[in-house]
């Protein structure tokens, strides 16, 4: 980590983005050892070794937090699909609606009608608390994705990562990307949204802490802000921060990255970087094709079909009372227009070669 805080903020030039010859953006060398660093890593995905059946008729009842978010409906359109090859029956994906009570009426009905298991996508436990704890009553198994900064708990369990994981690539990536030792970096906050509120609790202090000349300003978007057609906080930090006088803004998910894109383009700036947080499409199949570039700079992906495999993986076992393999610190992977095309397939997801085999070997299971 010293050496990304070292080349990232050890140039006193904002790196260019005019593009050499290789079509990749030219950089000084310091900007360019940094990304090198972070864009050349290997990741180990945790596969599990101990075989597992998933035998038996079961039905699986999938809730979605909402499908407002940017590429949310299509990511569980495609979990659904996975879900199903372990020849269970899915109900779903169900529409959370972002509302706790909505996300709690659903868990209660699939408890009701009596399903062998609940996946969640981004529902938060402590806010639908009592229903969990009718499923946790009724013995049905809840695996929850994507609910992080919460833990695993008797009969939920956690899938996808941690916040620590995600700065711990994303601040390098966004020091490289400005490669200045004063950069003004923003980043997006929302103290109602529970990931967004954790993730900003670890990446502002490490910013801080790995850039201590870097000025860290802080503006708000919520769900909220998704229906209006201009964010008037996008708009005032574009007033404040005019063209020339902002280095980064790093956004918490594709669906707050978009309208900064738009009203960026809109008012003629090009001037800084966004890093987005869990893009995949449409910003991963952006960034990879190099769209809005400068502008969209990079991202951190999950692998969302590694997720989804998980869910049946953690479901089988406990169906058949077998230990269950921990899936929630999983990887992510820092992407821009130099390394997307190692992570981003035609979808605009990461789907690790031999995905679905390694995962159909240990259930017995024919690819």
């Amino acid at each position: 980590m010293a050496m990304f805080v070292l080349a990232a903020c050890g140039s006193s030039g904002a790196g260019s983005n005019a593009a050499g010859a290789s079509g990749s953006p030219a950089t000084s060398s310091a900007s360019t050892v940094a990304l090198e660093e972070v864009l050349n890593q290997e990741f180990e995905l945790p596969y599990p070794d101990a075989p597992t059946t998933l035998k038996g008729d079961r039905e699986i009842s999938y809730i979605i937090g909402g499908f407002a978010a940017g590429g949310a409906s299509e990511v569980a359109q495609e979990r659904k699909l996975i879900l199903e090859k372990s020849g269970w029956k899915v109900e779903g994906p169900l529409d959370g609606e972002f509302t706790p009570s909505a996300q709690a009426t659903l868990i209660q009905q699939a408890v009701l009608k009596g399903v062998d298991g609940i996946v969640l996508d981004f529902i938060f436990p402590s806010q639908v608390s009592a229903a969990v704890d009718s499923a946790r009553k009724a013995g049905i198994p809840i695996v929850c994705n994507l609910c992080a900064p919460e833990e695993s708990s008797e009969g939920v369990h956690m899938v996808g990562t941690d916040v620590q994981t995600v700065a711990k690539q994303q601040i390098p990536l966004v020091l490289a990307a400005v490669d200045k030792p004063d950069a003004t970096i923003a980043v997006v906050t929302d103290s109602g949204n529970a990931i967004v509120d954790a993730a900003n609790k670890v990446q502002i202090p490490m910013l801080k802490e790995m850039c201590s000349g870097c000025k860290v300003v802080e503006v708000t978007y919520t769900l909220a802000d998704l229906a209006n057609p201009v964010a008037a906080s996008y708009a005032n930090m574009l007033r404040q921060y005019p063209k020339g006088s902002l280095d980064a803004v790093i956004t918490p998910f594709t669906a707050a990255a978009t309208p900064l894109i738009r009203l960026a383009e809109q008012s003629g700036r090009d001037d800084f970087k966004i890093i987005n947080t869990y893009g995949d499409a449409p910003a991963s199949t952006q960034i990879k094709e190099g769209q809005h570039f400068p502008l969209l700079f990079g991202d951190v992906m999950l692998s969302q079909a590694f997720i989804s495999y998980a869910d049946v993986d953690i479901l089988g076992r406990v169906f058949n009372g077998d230990a269950v393999v921990e899936y929630d610190a999983l990887p992510v992977a820092p992407i821009t227009r130099q390394n997307a095309e190692k992570f981003v397939n035609e979808s605009g997801r990461w789907v690790p070669e031999g995905l679905e085999e390694k995962f159909f070997k240990v259930w017995g299971m024919n690819s």
